[in-house]
């Protein structure tokens, strides 16, 4: 770990990266990018010598150094930009139609961490999950514009609560009529009987963390 050979990730949490469809040359934002996991796990698929970047995101500068220490601890710091700005705000530093792919890992309210973090039940209210919409709502709305005609944003969450995931979603699409709905796809296929484009994983699944995963593309 230590020596960047390994790194530690739930099995579900690496499935928003494995669904990205990435390719070496691809220009990436990590919106909500801190401490870097999937930032390095999207680092991993890139190539330096091919243009290959992934512009990581954080709003805490604290934060920002964690996903600089977890690029270089993993070998992968020549394709990872961090950058300390809300994602929010990325009109203020970055041009439209700049990414080839969009990762979105929103800020949620981790419902879907409950067996690891029990705490959660008791520290969470509704009304959180209101306020955490809006602001999901917020990040997707300014990074629509960044992702090129036909790339994708990844949209995803560690919670299981309808009105951070599928809601957001749907509110988004009503909002940008030049993005539609594509079904995430897994290498393993997960729950690939579902009826939903979107991915769902429950713990009770897998035995792993629940998350949600969906994927936006931008029309031609």
């Amino acid at each position: 770990l230590r020596n960047g050979t390994i790194t530690i990730q739930d099995e579900s949490a690496m499935l928003a990266v494995e669904s990205m469809d990435l390719q070496p040359q691809f220009k990436v934002l990590d919106a909500c990018a801190a401490p870097g996991g999937k930032t390095v796990q999207i680092a991993e698929r890139l190539s330096a010598d091919r243009g290959g970047q992934v512009v990581a995101l954080d709003i805490h500068k604290h934060k920002v150094r964690l996903i600089k220490k977890n690029a270089l601890r993993m070998g992968v710091n020549n394709v990872v930009s961090p950058v300390a700005l809300d994602a929010r705000k990325v009109a203020e530093k970055f041009s439209d139609d700049e990414f080839d792919r969009i990762l979105v890992d929103a800020p949620c309210s981790g419902i879907g961490l409950l067996r690891r973090k029990p705490e959660i039940r008791y520290t969470k209210t509704p009304h959180d999950s209101q306020n955490l919409h809006k602001i999901q709502l917020a990040i997707l709305d300014a990074v629509a514009p960044k992702v090129k005609k036909g790339g994708i944003i990844t949209f995803s969450t560690c919670t299981i609560l309808q009105e951070e995931n599928e809601q957001t979603v749907r509110e988004f699409l009503q909002k940008h009529p030049d993005f539609k709905l594509e079904r995430t796809k897994t290498a393993r296929a997960l729950k690939d009987d579902r009826a939903t484009a979107t991915l769902t994983i429950l713990p009770s699944d897998y035995g792993s963390d629940g998350f949600f995963i969906s994927s936006l593309k931008r029309n031609l």
